[in-house]
This record gives C-alpha cells, sequence and structure tokens, in this order.
C-alpha cells in the first residue's frame, strides 16, 4: 500500500493500481474490474494523472465516502455481492479503496462484467466471461463444499434405480478431493432446503389466495412435486365445434410450463436464498428464479438459443436423468407451444431475477362494458391507428404493447403512446402492470 512517503516514485497505474483525483461513479467500474483480477488491488484517491497528491481526505471526507461505498455494495448493483471483498483503508496517510479479487467470478455491475486491461478497465467479451465460469473451479456453487455434511440421498437413489441406471455419487461431481460433499450433492439430497413456493390466487390480483403450497427436498423430487401440483391446477377446457368431436385445451401447455419451470431450477443463482415462486393468476401462470440470467448473458442471445450452464453438475445429473436436454431448446420449446396462439410468453430479466409469463390460453376477459359490433366499429371517430386496434378487440378479448407493434408496424414508444391516449380517451382500459399489462375495450369515444 502506498503512502505519502512513497510519492516521489509512485508506480503507474497497472492491473492492480488506479488513481483517481475525486471519488466518482466511476469507480465503480475499476472495483468491478479488480474484482475479476487476480491480486489485492488499490484504488487511490486525491492522485492526479501526474502522478501528484492534489488532496488529502478529511476523517468526515472519508467516513462519507466509506458510507457511500457501503451502499452501492449492498445494493444489488454488483453481482455476486462483493460484500467483505471491498474495504476502505482510514487509517492510511492516502486515502484508498483495497479491492481482493473474488472467488466467484465472473463479478458484473449493472449486468456488465469489467477486467483490467494494463491501466484500464475495459468490458470482458463474452469469451473472457465464459472462461472466467468454466475456471471458477472449486469457487462455483454446486461444486463447492456443502455447508451440511450430513446428507441422505434416498430420493436419487431411487430415482436412479427406477431408470435402471447406475448410482455413481463421485461422477455426479458429490464429492471434494477432500472426500466432503458439495453443494451439488446437497442439492440433491434429501436435505436440500432450497425450496420452490406456489401461490395459486382468485382473479388477476395477489388479494385472494385459493392456495399455496412449498415444496423442498431433492431437485428432481420437487420438480416432480410442483409440476404434479401445477397440471392439478391447469384447467382443461373444452369447446362444441361444428366437428363430430369437442376441442379440449389446457389453459397453459404443459409442454411451456415444465420447460420454463426445469430452467428455473437448473439456472436459477443458489448464492441466493430466495425461493423459486410460481403464481397462478385467472389469465397468467409466472414463474420467478432467483439471480440474473448466468454469465451476463443478454436475453436476445437466449431467446437464440445460446445457453451457459450456472450449475453445470446439476445440468449433468437432471440431463442423465432426463429431466433436461442439454442443448439450450428450452426457450424455444415454450415460444413454439403458443406460436399459433393470440398471445405469447413474456420474459423478463432484471439484476435480481428472471420472470416468464405464460398467458392463459383459455381466459376469457370479462371486464369490457360493453360488446363491440360491426355498426359500433363504423361510427367511432377515431384515427387509422386506433380503428385497426378496436378492430383487433372485436376478436380478442384484450391486446398488449407487442402486439400493437406488429399491427401497426411501429415501435415500442409510439405503441405505448397509442394505447395511453387511448386509455386517456376512455376507450381502452389498462388492466395489470409490468409484463401482464393488458388493454380491454370498455366504451366508443365522446365525440
Amino acid at each position: 500500500m502506498l503512502s505519502l512517503k512513497d510519492q516521489e516514485q509512485f508506480p503507474s497505474e497497472s492491473e492492480v493500481i488506479e488513481y483517481k483525483l475525486k471519488f466518482n461513479e466511476k469507480c465503480k467500474r475499476e472495483i468491478a474490474a479488480f474484482l475479476n483480477g487476480k491480486h489485492i488491488a488499490y484504488i487511490y484517491l486525491g492522485i492526479d494523472d501526474d502522478l501528484h497528491v492534489e488532496h488529502l481526505f478529511s476523517d468526515i471526507e472519508r467516513h462519507r465516502i466509506e458510507e457511500k461505498l457501503s451502499h452501492w455494495l449492498s445494493s444489488g448493483i454488483f453481482y455476486p455481492s462483493p460484500i467483505g471483498l471491498v474495504k476502505v483503508k482510514l487509517d492510511n496517510d492516502i486515502f484508498c479503496i483495497e479491492v481482493s479479487a473474488g472467488k466467484s467470478k465472473p463479478y458484473f455491475l449493472d449486468g456488465r462484467a469489467y477486467v483490467r486491461n494494463g491501466s484500464e478497465s475495459v468490458k470482458a467479451s463474452s469469451e473472457k466471461v465464459t472462461k472466467m465460469i468454466f475456471n471458477q473451479k472449486l469457487d462455483t456453487f454446486d461444486i463447492s463444499e456443502s455447508p451440511i455434511q450430513k446428507l441422505e440421498f434416498d430420493t436419487i437413489k431411487d430415482i436412479f434405480r427406477k431408470q435402471k441406471l447406475d448410482y455413481k455419487p463421485k461422477a455426479l461431481g458429490f464429492f471434494l478431493v477432500e472426500d466432503k460433499y458439495t453443494n451439488a450433492a446437497f442439492l440433491l439430497s434429501d436435505q436440500n432446503s432450497f425450496s420452490v413456493k406456489v401461490a395459486i390466487f382468485d382473479g388477476r390480483t395477489v388479494d385472494k389466495f385459493k392456495d399455496r403450497r412449498e415444496f423442498v427436498g431433492s431437485l428432481p423430487k420437487q420438480i416432480d412435486e410442483v409440476l404434479m401440483y401445477v397440471d392439478l391446477n391447469n384447467q382443461l377446457s373444452a369447446e362444441i365445434t361444428g366437428k363430430g368431436q369437442r376441442e379440449e385445451k389446457r389453459s397453459y401447455p404443459s409442454i411451456a410450463i415444465r420447460e420454463a419451470f426445469v430452467n428455473a431450477v437448473v439456472h436459477r443463482s443458489y448464492f441466493s436464498k430466495s425461493p423459486i415462486q410460481i403464481e397462478i393468476f385467472d389469465d397468467r401462470l409466472t414463474i420467478m428464479s432467483p439471480g440474473p440470467l448466468p454469465g451476463g448473458m443478454e436475453l436476445k442471445a437466449i431467446l437464440g438459443g445460446q445457453t451457459l450452464p450456472r450449475n453445470p453438475q446439476i445440468v449433468k445429473t437432471l440431463h442423465k436423468l432426463k429431466y433436461i436436454e442439454d442443448y439450450g431448446t428450452g426457450i424455444r420449446r415454450i415460444i413454439s407451444n403458443y406460436e399459433d396462439e393470440n398471445v405469447h410468453p413474456m420474459f423478463d430479466t432484471q439484476e435480481d431475477f428472471v420472470k416468464v409469463t405464460l398467458p392463459n390460453l383459455n381466459y376469457k376477459d370479462k371486464t369490457s362494458d360493453i360488446e363491440i359490433d360491426n355498426s359500433e366499429l363504423g361510427e367511432l371517430d377515431i384515427s387509422n391507428n386506433w380503428y385497426q386496434i378496436v378492430e383487433y378487440l372485436r376478436t380478442h378479448s384484450y391486446i398488449t404493447r407487442p402486439v400493437v407493434e406488429v399491427l401497426l408496424d411501429v415501435k415500442d414508444t409510439q405503441a405505448n403512446k397509442n394505447l395511453k391516449d387511448m386509455v386517456d380517451s376512455k376507450i381502452l382500459k389498462k388492466i395489470g402492470s409490468g409484463p401482464s399489462t393488458r388493454y380491454v375495450f370498455i366504451r366508443k369515444p365522446s365525440n
């Protein structure tokens, strides 16, 4: 650590040294890059580009910076949490921030990973991110040491037996070199405490519960029990048509539910203690898993079929037991099951969670005050864009912003403006929020 006595020969900036005249937002990037490094690194404050000490921070200034830094570290902008790895050195004559290289690489700042390239902090390439993930070795959650070593495996053994497969715990990554159980063993053991919570609501809001359950235990057991419970609440609707047989349709495609839920189990962050949450409303089913997309990947890449396993040992075991296909096809299967429908799945990726929303294929919106008929459509004194939206609503119970984009061939901002203006004009009514937002026709506009 440098001090004032070294100022005549301060070393240049490097992979472990950064100089800043002021403490500001730019320090976040340097911290993120140092976390992804190999050694302890330092950010020295009050030093200019010519390596001159321009400012010595008072005790009050130091404590203010310490409080600000503490807020950054606990706010969730860094993932995984770097708390304990970043420290303010209050006792050094030159005020500095000490950053220890993390063991849970890659670390992300606002969804982006940074690395040190000589004296600069730069965005890590996708190849670099992938390499960091696979170089974690024992620092990856599912192959690190389990906090509980007294484990039983009756459930997983029974599944292997029923599928006529050899149960080989070492091959499944259950042990470290020291013959201690890994977290992969813990997650597949009967003692696994990571849970799945399922709630069924009456209506489209969380105001009234119909039922709720919590599932624990070995991951395959959770998958089987949750899917069975959800299936019991996946209603079958029959419609009499002109054909010889009635047409039957589940509220949600079983394949879509299975793929979305198994993906949540496999790719969730187990560094978070939060449960996977499944919520079933009258009009939608949502599955929310803790943690962002793995490896800093973007939703567009996931939808395109790219995959990066966050828990490779769990993937390996569940693939062997035929719970998953290890080819990144799950999301595409979810989408394809809604291909011929008027509604489609929605995906929401945030810093703290990934959420999949499956629309209810049998849901009939009951909020419209009146039916829309052709004569009424002819009386509407509205723009062509609005007319197209109302025309669509003549044969559909509701409309969403993505549908408006396609219908009018406009961008999301223009689609939102049309919908907002129609709501303000009391032509449409907005229902729900976020990814579940829908718009229904309520009455014709006043002249």
